[in-house]
């Protein structure tokens, strides 16, 4: 009887150490095919940081370079938008109201101002949620709401009062080349159908020749465009660049645009949102028969308590404006959030507060920040440096505290969804895998977590700067990599 006790005893050890043994050669093995694969020529002038991180243990499977700060481009997002819904909440809504300021007499003149009181919302009169908060139809409404209170005439003006966010739209590592470009709109505290407007070209039959701008959408005025671009071949795609940051009326419009029978569109950011906000509206007012004396913004904060409501609206929940940012790579969604940390953690809406929030999210779950740098919530910067080391323990400890399916919902899964729908496409790790992509010049991230082959779960960040072949061709090496962390 004490025989066949020892017996099974000594059998459990032996499959216990097997079992372990096991598991460090699939750690090994993981760890020893990324290393043969950075040995490629590809890799040859490239800085890379590279972490594999098991969710149960946290124990770091894989690593090339952990601690190496390096660009992360779009998968910083990540950073930006799971601590907002952790420190703000996921029910958490920006709120715009409609005010006035005086008094409306008996024939209907307001005696005073019509304010537009933003709170940075970034969805604010655009249809991406709902097609009725579209700002052709969201607008208006907010012109009859003010008609319904028996205005027929304003002895004052329309103020887009966005002091709420008193700091510059932008950050100020921005490239110049990005500022005209819809992408590269800022967070303002009036945002107006996604600070985006719409130039349409035609006649770009003949390569070579200059395409006419047939029109822009939605009419802004004063804005003029200089344009000195070119038609290219079918097949090389928008290569078009709009010069002009905020405030810039007079865009410049560089470099080539696809050879086509058709019309053909790129998409520019609002020089002023919020002042086009308050012009829209006016225009909206005289077409119900209400005029005022102009509009305008108003920048510094003012005393509102004698304000009288007329009517406002509610942005979607935060969770939802996260989930979008994260699957459309929205740069505005992500300033926005990054915004409004800031104010409600330190008091003032600016982008240096909102980072020191996420900072104290970091310090919460024990991570050290000194390897982050960051210049903005998006990742647009290319001053922003993080390691693979701080995002992959990042998300770990983010899942283990609110849950897998928590973390999978905010984040888009390969293959299928956002802008990482076209990755993992023939791998057997499809649909296994929840990841952020980044890219900009020379710059390649994926930052993400996985249900494996075993169905054990991990997180990684693989983030490659600096690489000198073709895009695909890295994408190709990193979807390897991630297929690798799939299956050992």
């Amino acid at each position: 009887m004490h025989c066949f006790t020892l017996v099974t005893n000594c059998s459990l050890v032996f499959l216990l150490c097997l079992s372990a043994n096991v598991f460090s050669q699939d750690s090994n093995v993981l760890q020893s095919k990324i290393d043969r694969l950075l040995l490629g020529s590809e890799f040859k002038h490239a800085s890379v940081s590279i972490t594999v991180v098991d969710y149960n243990s946290s124990e770091h499977l894989a690593e090339i370079n952990p601690d190496m700060s390096i660009i992360p481009a779009s998968s910083l997002k990540l950073l930006t938008t799971l601590s907002a819904v952790e420190l703000l909440q996921d029910t958490f809504q920006f709120i715009t109201r409609i005010t006035h300021d005086g008094v409306i007499e008996k024939d209907g003149t307001l005696k005073g101002n019509i304010y537009i009181e933003g709170t940075g919302d970034p969805t604010f009169a655009s249809g991406k949620f709902k097609a009725e908060m579209d700002f052709t139809k969201l607008i208006p409404r907010i012109a009859k709401a003010i008609a319904d209170k028996g205005i027929t005439c304003i002895d004052g003006e329309i103020i887009a009062d966005e002091s709420e966010f008193n700091a510059f739209p932008i950050a100020p590592s921005w490239q110049w080349n990005d500022l005209g470009n819809y992408y590269a709109s800022g967070a303002w505290g009036i945002n107006i159908n996604e600070n985006e407007y719409t130039i349409v070209f035609k006649d770009r039959g003949v390569i070579g020749r200059r395409p006419t701008i047939s029109y822009h959408y939605p009419t802004i005025p004063k804005l003029e465009f200089s344009n000195e671009l070119a038609i290219d071949s079918s097949h090389t795609g928008d290569q078009a660049y709009i010069f002009g940051g905020p405030y810039n009326y007079e865009k410049r419009i560089v470099g080539t645009i696809p050879q086509g029978t058709s019309t053909f569109s790129i998409k520019g950011s609002i020089p002023d949102p919020p002042l086009y906000a308050a012009y829209f509206l006016s225009k909206q007012l005289e077409e119900l028969k209400v005029k005022s004396n102009g509009y305008k913004t108003e920048y510094l904060p003012k005393a509102k308590s004698k304000r009288k409501l007329i009517t406002r609206i509610k942005s979607p929940y935060l969770k939802d404006i996260a989930r979008s940012a994260n699957f459309d790579s929205n740069n505005l969604y992500c300033e926005a959030m990054l915004k409004a940390m800031g104010k409600d953690k330190n008091g003032e809406a600016t982008g240096q507060n909102g980072i020191a929030a996420i900072r104290g999210v970091l310090r919460k779950y024990k991570i050290d920040y000194k390897a982050l740098n960051m210049e903005d919530g998006s990742g647009l910067s290319a001053r922003n440096n993080i390691s693979s080391h701080l995002l992959a323990d990042f998300l770990q400890q983010y899942a283990q505290k609110n849950g897998i399916e928590y973390i999978t919902d905010l984040i888009p899964k390969a293959g299928s969804q956002g802008t990482v729908r076209g990755v993992l496409r023939n791998s057997a790790a499809r649909g296994h895998v929840w990841m952020k992509s980044g890219s900009m010049n020379r710059v390649l991230t994926y930052t993400g977590i996985l249900e494996d082959i075993n169905g054990e779960w991990k997180t990684f960040s693989i983030m490659i700067n600096g690489f000198d072949v073709d895009y695909k061709v890295m994408r190709s090496r990193v979807e390897k990599m991630v297929g690798w962390i799939y299956r050992y």
